[in-house]
């Protein structure tokens, strides 16, 4: 009886990617040793040291714009939308629904963000982004916003 339980344990504590029969996920043992890569930024702290940072998605930044905020504030849960990615500073600029409005960073954005409706399709979501992107055109070096009429109902 005994050896059965130094085997299972053994074999638990080996790395590898087991299938479960039946079932449609896998069961990955081990962590994968972490590599620098272009995906990573090494940031240098106070001693001297590297820290690595994770990757943030600011290739993916206009594709957040749009997407709806929660954040507990002073006792209370404030709504907002995320109003524009910009590019350079990568910080994404939110508007309260107090009319209030701050910019954060990937990771601040991330913990406030609600979950994205399932019932909206990628194409859709696809589609709204390339829609928005055709709305800017480049005047004399700034991004100027064309107004467009919108006709009801039609």
């Amino acid at each position: 009886m005994e050896e059965k339980g130094n085997e299972q344990g053994s074999n638990v504590s080996a790395v590898g990617v087991f299938e479960i029969p039946g079932e449609p996920a896998i069961v990955i043992n081990g962590v994968p040793e972490i590599t620098p890569s272009d995906k990573t930024d090494s940031v240098h702290n106070a001693s001297g040291g590297t820290v690595e940072e994770a990757y943030t998605p600011l290739d993916l930044g206009e594709w957040f714009e749009g997407r709806e905020v929660r954040k507990w504030f002073m006792g209370r849960y404030y709504s907002g939308t995320v109003m524009e990615f910009d590019k350079q500073t990568g910080w994404y600029r939110v508007l309260y629904e107090d009319g209030d409005s701050e910019d954060l960073d990937w990771h601040e954005l991330e913990e406030v963000l609600v979950p994205l409706d399932v019932t909206t399709t990628l194409k859709a979501l696809a589609q709204r982004v390339v829609k928005k992107g055709k709305k800017y055109a480049h005047k004399s070096g700034k991004t100027a916003k064309i107004k467009r009429r919108a006709t009801k109902g039609k």
